[in-house]
């Protein structure tokens, strides 16, 4: 139906379909986002534009903008029937996104207008509302940092001031985590830790992260930015309380079961997985062949974690050594940065200035989505400034089984495949080769396919 037609049978069509008690069709909502368009690519700041007729009987209270993480942005009116606002969409996550324009109007008590037509409109709210699916493809930066390290207050060296200070202006970090080990750690000693984070973190420049080392015969994790250097050491009870209490975990030095090891664990119990703690576990270590076989058993198991590039430095050299996590942010803020890990959008860096993107059907590595079974557009792009760091082979994992390889011979390669998917959950992942025995790996991507 044009736009012509539409104004002009609208409030006949809505009041009778209202009476009957019948839902409108799209075409009849009161509301409709004239800008941005269905599936359009968006970046930067775009403006939001919507027309909005309330309904018959009612009057408009206001018009408001909902983006995808749950923000609401009034919307004030442009013309006589459009309402208009600026959106910032750095702030929105990029891939496929929902904005929602939402009218609340008021009705009125018919009984009480027709005795007083002066009476005011104060009978239940009504809400309309239109979605607007879009591609939001504002670009990521590339943040370096290491997220393991440790102080003299359990078992390295130096103090947390001289690890951050390091960090910052030796190894140029751009984000840094003190992690010291929680049973050798005292009260007074972790407020330090945390005071000296606070002290160094300066936005745009250097983030600061902290947390404890977890150490029981299970494994190694870490758990960061909680306030207190103490949590229970039963494994389950652990996992529930980072879970319940929204914490951030990550996996150290993870490797499947030696059976001729008779003291100590390091698969967390084959990896049992715990699903209460699958979101709040985000992130787990993978730098060499035994920690990419522990990647792939905890993927199998179920956990949707993350890969990272920490160094577990015990020595005065923190943020020098050979691996490093590489954060995929918008800005250099601790929000963001903490957005990264959450969202997993992180890969283990084997090389200090390797650039590596993963997206498939264009949503970026630690993305959970859903799909029709088919085929989907994989493209991998890496670069390496230095051209004699040459990528010497790029592995594609699905479902822990190599399914395709490229061997480039150049700096700097883009790569696109398509994947078919049949039924059923998976995941895929990238591993990266260069000389030197230098190997980088992405986080998954997860997959429903339906």
């Amino acid at each position: 139906m044009n736009r012509a037609k539409q104004s002009r049978w609208l409030p006949v069509l809505t009041a009778f379909m209202l009476a009957a008690g019948l839902a409108l069709p799209a075409w009849a909502s009161p509301v409709e986002v004239l800008s941005p368009s269905e599936g359009e690519e968006i970046a930067g700041t775009i403006e939001v534009l919507a027309r909005v007729q309330p309904l018959p009987g009612s009057k408009l209270d206001r018009v408001v903008l909902v983006t995808s993480t749950g923000e609401m942005i009034r919307m004030p009116r442009q013309f006589a029937d459009t309402y208009s606002v600026k959106l910032d969409t750095t702030k929105l996550r990029n891939g496929r996104q929902t904005l929602q324009v939402l009218a609340v109007s008021r009705g009125r008590d018919e009984a009480v207008f027709r005795a007083d037509p002066s009476a005011q409109w104060k009978s239940a709210i009504r809400n309309s509302k239109w979605d607007v699916h879009v591609v939001v493809t504002n670009p990521y930066q590339f943040y370096w940092g290491d997220l393991h390290a440790h102080t003299s207050y359990s078992d390295g060296a130096w103090l947390p001031e001289e690890a951050y200070k390091f960090a910052r202006d030796k190894a140029s970090l751009d984000f840094f985590a003190v992690t010291d080990h929680s049973p050798l750690l005292t009260f007074e000693e972790y407020d330090d830790t945390i005071a000296q984070a606070e002290r160094f973190n300066e936005p745009g420049r250097f983030v600061t992260l902290w947390g404890i080392e977890c150490t029981e015969g299970f494994g190694h994790l870490n758990v960061y930015m909680n306030r207190i250097p103490r949590l229970t050491w039963n494994i389950d009870d652990l996992y529930r309380t980072i879970g319940e209490t929204g914490l951030l975990g990550h996996f150290n030095h993870p490797r499947p079961q030696d059976p001729n090891q008779t003291q100590g664990r390091t698969d967390f119990f084959e990896f049992h997985y715990v699903p209460g703690a699958d979101r709040s576990m985000a992130l787990t270590e993978l730098r060499k062949p035994v920690e990419e076989a522990a990647y792939i058993a905890m993927l199998d198991a179920g956990w949707h974690v993350g890969a990272a590039g920490c160094q577990d430095n015990h020595q005065p050299r923190w943020g020098t050594g050979s691996t490093w996590t590489v954060a995929l942010a918008k800005e250099l803020t601790r929000e963001a940065i903490l957005d990264a890990l959450w969202s997993r959008r992180v890969y283990s860096a084997g090389d200090r200035n390797l650039r590596l993107t993963f997206t498939l059907d264009g949503e970026d590595m630690g993305a959970q989505i859903a799909r029709r079974a088919g085929e989907l557009s994989c493209m991998v792009m890496v670069d390496d400034p230095d051209a004699d760091q040459v990528i010497d082979q790029i592995d594609l994992f699905v479902d822990g089984r190599i399914a395709h390889t490229a061997r480039p011979g150049l700096a700097k390669y883009a790569w696109g495949l398509p994947l078919e998917f049949p039924k059923g959950r998976h995941y895929c992942f990238v591993r990266v080769m260069q000389p030197g025995e230098r190997v980088s790996w992405s986080s998954p991507i997860w997959v429903y396919a339906y």
